[in-house]
């Protein structure tokens, strides 16, 4: 799923149209309280606190709990069979050979983890456990959710929210219609050639590289990178690419917040235009 859904997605993207819903959103709340006299003022006020607030906070906030949501939200919205957050249906039924009490204990060990060092100081205190500082609790209680869930966030949502790998990108525009090179165009690869960043992100950042031959050892990523570039160049093909992980993180906040400013008119926003060749892609 995760091979196909980047490509899949960027080749049938439409326009954005929440700008343009904004846009008129605000332009009817204003409308509505010119004509309410004094008493519009505030509807107004709140209107444009509510068109202030760029959704991409959203992303960012959760972009830190991530693994809270994998390994306890996620489980148990399955467990209640109730539906995936803005779609009719859960997306991630258990699967048929599993149990709803085999999912259940495959839980435990991450209840352990989350409330072990929140039990710790009760059991310090009646003289059940060694006492330890505070920062060590601290630790074992942050770490393992907000540390790693900014691990998994940086390490793959840069490689695909960018907008240079959306479909209506200066590069898309003269690039083939195929599987391989929607692969690439969708993915970002950065601080190419290197075996520690390679060894250090687990093959990610090569995305583009590894999206086209997902059966190739990422051991071989930083000696055939070179090799690989040129191919997709002498067959019309640009990698995306950036300089390291500081520069794909700061472009993809950036892009984020850029499509989900509220206060740029329609022709400001970010537009992606069917590509004509991709029609039925």
């Amino acid at each position: 799923m995760h091979h196909f859904a980047p490509a899949r997605l960027a080749a049938a993207q439409v326009p954005s149209f929440f700008h343009s819903a904004d846009a008129d959103h605000t332009s009817s709340s204003s409308s509505s309280g010119s004509s309410s006299g004094s008493g519009g003022g505030g509807s107004s006020s709140s209107s444009s606190s509510a068109v202030a607030f760029n959704e991409a906070w959203t992303f960012v906030w959760k972009g830190c709990l991530t693994t809270l949501g994998t390994c306890i939200l996620q489980p148990l919205r399955t467990l209640r069979e109730t539906a995936t957050p803005n779609f009719d249906a859960n997306l991630t039924p258990i699967p048929a050979a599993v149990s709803k009490r085999t999912l259940l204990l495959s839980m435990l060990p991450s209840f352990f983890v989350l409330f072990y060092p929140m039990l710790y100081p009760i059991a310090s205190a009646v003289g059940l456990a060694p006492a330890v500082p505070a920062g060590a609790l601290a630790l074992a209680l942050v770490w393992p959710w907000v540390g790693m869930s900014l691990i998994w966030t940086l390490l793959t949502q840069t490689s695909h929210v960018q907008e240079a790998c959306q479909p209506d990108g200066p590069s898309a525009a003269d690039e083939p219609d195929c599987w391989t090179a929607r692969q690439i165009g969708t993915a970002l690869d950065y601080s190419v050639g290197s075996p520690y960043a390679t060894a250090l992100t687990a093959g990610l950042n090569n995305q583009g590289l590894h999206h086209a031959m997902p059966t190739i050892s990422m051991a071989h990523f930083p000696g055939m990178y070179a090799e690989y570039e040129a191919v997709c160049k002498r067959h019309g093909v640009t990698p995306r690419q950036t300089d390291n992980l500081a520069t794909a993180t700061r472009e993809m906040l950036e892009y984020i917040f850029a499509l989900n400013d509220a206060a740029r008119t329609p022709a400001e926003a970010p537009q992606a235009e069917p590509a004509k060749s991709r029609e039925g892609a």
